[in-house]
């Protein structure tokens, strides 16, 4: 029994072509949609870029104006230290005042929205380990910064009771407690100066220079 396969109505060669046509523009087509994919990964990428450059600029500022607030700080519980320590006689030194209230809280409400999200599998995986590193430290010095400003609003209630030798040692611990906490903070300076630089974060104080007051 013999079978035979059908011609094609042209010839193989018609139809080998006529094949190659087809899985050519298959391929052409899966191609473009690649490149579609990928342009809009592009388009992702900038815009979360963007908007973590901007966040962390600002956040740069934020540091800066800390630091200073923190020096500030630092000698104004001096003063109250020794006020204290002295015997409290008389009024509290004139002018002075802890707020570490005043401190400037940092952000990175963008960089959580960025990791829910698969945009960051795009960046560059050197990018990915320095943005992690510098948010990391956002988010261990955001801590810091929420406790100095709990015990300043400690040391404000305490001075008003400092009329006695009890009253004086409970306003000197919350004062020595409160530059520890201010001392953690400053001694991260050069670690976070250093992460900042390590992703071509420069400050940008646009955002909160009219409520800056008396810092340079």
């Amino acid at each position: 029994m013999h079978f035979h396969l059908p011609k094609p109505l042209h010839g193989w060669r018609e139809f080998a072509g006529e094949v190659g046509i087809i899985v050519i523009g298959v391929l052409i087509a899966l191609a473009a949609e690649q490149l579609v994919e990928e342009w809009q990964w592009h388009r992702k990428v900038d815009v979360v870029r963007k908007a973590l450059m901007g966040e962390l600029v600002n956040d740069r500022a934020r540091w800066e104006v800390d630091m200073i607030a923190a020096r500030c700080a630092n000698r104004e519980i001096d003063k109250l230290d020794q006020w204290a320590q002295a015997g409290g006689t008389g009024p509290p030194p004139a002018g002075v005042s802890v707020n570490p209230g005043d401190f400037f809280w940092m952000h990175s409400a963008n960089w959580t929205l960025a990791t829910g999200s698969q945009t960051l599998d795009h960046f560059p995986i050197n990018e990915q380990l320095a943005l992690a590193s510098l948010y990391d430290g956002v988010t261990h010095r955001q801590v810091d910064i929420i406790t100095a400003s709990d015990l300043g609003q400690r040391v404000d209630g305490l001075m008003p009771v400092a009329t006695d030798d009890q009253g004086r040692r409970e306003l000197r611990v919350a004062l020595g407690t409160l530059k520890m906490r201010i001392a953690a903070l400053t001694s991260n300076d050069a670690y976070m100066r250093r992460h900042f630089d390590a992703v071509g974060v420069r400050p940008d104080r646009n955002d909160f220079s009219a409520d800056i007051h008396n810092l340079a």
